[in-house]
């Protein structure tokens, strides 16, 4: 009994602290807004009156979207597959062919060569994007690049090609490989 008081009375002074914040908001949303034109043709809106005289302007309904989830396609609209005109989306066939998969790349002083394939011409002003261990390394049209600086160990590779707006398109990887240096403890392999 004495939690569902404690309850009540929680959920009345929530329910007032909200009607307190939501107060002051009310009337500024129901204001009227004036249009104005300056000395020098600018156009300016206001919901201060500018004179006497002058009447509000009716504005038109803004329009709102529920908010979408990104890469959320199905709630989008689509199922992922189709473009806005209702077309397939195309499939660019976008693949790493250097390096393999777990493969072991020896004595290169740390550059990586990047080689990538695609079944179809990249469309106008679209990038590849080379990320190593989630990091974009390179940016550029180009299938085949050399990436410094990735160092021994262990690492993962993908490649995007990627909108001018920055959306990705198509993705390839993330692969696993390893770079490796010749030393005492890791003598040629061949």
């Amino acid at each position: 009994m004495a939690i569902s008081k404690w309850i009540m009375g929680s959920l009345a002074i929530l329910s007032l602290a909200a009607l307190a914040v939501l107060a002051p908001v009310s009337p500024a949303m129901a204001q009227d807004i004036y249009k104005t034109v300056d000395e020098n043709g600018n156009t300016v809106y206001t919901d201060q009156k500018p004179s006497d005289d002058a009447q509000p302007v009716k504005l038109k309904e803004l329009t709102v979207v529920d908010p979408v989830k990104l890469g959320d396609e199905q709630a989008a609209g689509g199922d992922g597959n189709e473009s806005e005109s209702g077309d397939s989306a195309p499939d660019f066939g976008l693949r790493i062919v250097t390096p393999a998969a777990q493969e072991s790349v020896w004595n290169t002083a740390y550059v990586l060569t990047v080689q990538v394939q695609t079944d179809r011409e990249l469309p106008a002003g679209t990038q590849l994007a080379y990320l190593v261990d989630g990091e974009v390394r390179s940016s550029t049209r180009a299938r085949s690049v050399e990436i410094e600086e990735v160092y021994r160990g262990e690492h993962q590779l993908s490649v995007e090609l990627r909108a001018s707006d920055g959306r990705v398109l198509a993705g390839a990887g993330p692969i696993t490989f390893f770079m490796r240096q010749h030393s005492r403890l890791h003598p040629n392999p061949g």
